[in-house]
């Protein structure tokens, strides 16, 4: 023989004063259209590949708006590929003195992380006054935080060298970029 079952829900009552107030939607309410999505970092095409290798010649000048060449000295701007260094992206820039009379320049890194709207987003930036020749303690370094390790995003460096005392070239060094299992969302 089946049995039967039946439940029953006791509800307290509620004075209609004390009930939650409940909104009720207009039928005619307009729906609102999404943000757009933010472009999202992502690997490069071989087309956004620059020339620029490690290295940059440059010039410079003590003299301001010297019109001789007799008057340039020579120096070079130098990068490091951008790599993953304790869990960052991380790239150094440093320069090395030719004939310059100086022996100090400020040295700008500046790390850039390629993204699905095909631009380069400047993610970090280091700055350092520091001696010719490089390695520690000669030269900047900008560093950025892996927000997401198993996604593989492009990245470069752009070096930029200010001679100390001396005018020197705008030109700055732009790195190839590097493919990397680190993501930074800007």
């Amino acid at each position: 023989m089946a049995g039967i079952v039946t439940t029953s829900l006791l509800v307290p009552q509620v004075a209609a004063s004390a009930a939650p107030a409940v909104e009720e939607k207009a039928a005619s309410a307009t729906p609102q259209p999404n943000p757009p999505a933010k472009p999202r970092p992502t690997v490069a095409p071989d087309s956004a590949k620059t020339t620029g290798g490690l290295v940059l010649q440059n010039t410079g000048s003590p003299e301001e708006g010297a019109a001789s060449r007799a008057a340039l000295c020579n120096f070079t701007t130098n990068g490091d590929y951008v790599h993953v260094s304790s869990g960052d992206a991380s790239g150094h820039g440093w320069w090395v003195n030719g004939d310059c009379d100086t022996e100090y320049a400020t040295v700008t890194v500046t790390l850039q992380e390629y993204f699905a709207d095909g631009t380069w987003h400047d993610i970090s930036e280091g700055e350092a006054t520091v001696l010719s020749g490089g390695g520690r303690g000669k030269r900047a370094t900008a560093r950025a935080t892996c927000e997401d390790t198993s996604f593989m995003a492009s990245w470069r460096t752009v070096v930029d060298v200010d001679l100390v005392g001396i005018i020197d070239d705008s030109t700055t060094l732009t790195t190839d970029y590097q493919d990397l299992p680190c993501a930074v969302y800007d």
